[in-house]
């Protein structure tokens, strides 16, 4: 697997865990269930505990804290290692190339495409993706250096 998309793909989910704990700090427990998010009763757009704001969607969630801005959804059984492609690519938006060595969006997503090609990742039959269990451990040797805690990536946050 491209070891740039690998270190994508790992900061994002790490930002993910990073939100998750921020909204727990916050009250809001990690759902059992997409079903559990939704049915939640607490306010649609908050202060978190530790600093930043959240906007609760769908089955999902946008973080904003100092250090990171994050676009996330849970998975059917609130797992939070999946990723969609559209939401990774904001993530990384204005680091696309500066960290991640991605020229632009387009070689972005052809590293993506052969990844799914090569069937180094799978489809959870919903919206998200995972790398391939087998390809985890792999993977995260692979990448050249280890990325620092998410930094303020995009800003593009649904947010105010």
């Amino acid at each position: 697997m491209d070891t740039r998309l690998v270190r994508l793909i790992h900061d994002y989910q790490d930002a993910v865990r990073c939100a998750v704990e921020a909204l727990e700090a916050t009250g809001i427990p990690r759902p059992k269930s997409t079903t559990d998010w939704i049915g939640y009763d607490v306010p649609g757009t908050g202060e978190l505990a530790t600093g930043g704001r959240y906007f609760i969607h769908g089955f999902g969630c946008a973080v904003k804290t100092p250090e990171f801005c994050v676009d996330f959804d849970f998975g059917e059984h609130g797992e939070i290692d999946g990723f969609d492609f559209h939401r990774m690519e904001n993530f990384a938006r204005n680091h696309l190339q500066s960290k991640y060595g991605f020229a632009d969006p387009t070689e972005l997503h052809l590293a993506i495409k052969a990844s799914c090609d090569a069937g180094e990742m799978t489809d959870s039959g919903y919206i998200l993706w995972h790398i391939k269990p087998e390809l985890q451990g792999e993977s995260n040797q692979n990448v050249d250096e280890p990325s620092d805690r998410p930094e303020s990536p995009t800003g593009r946050c649904d947010i105010g």
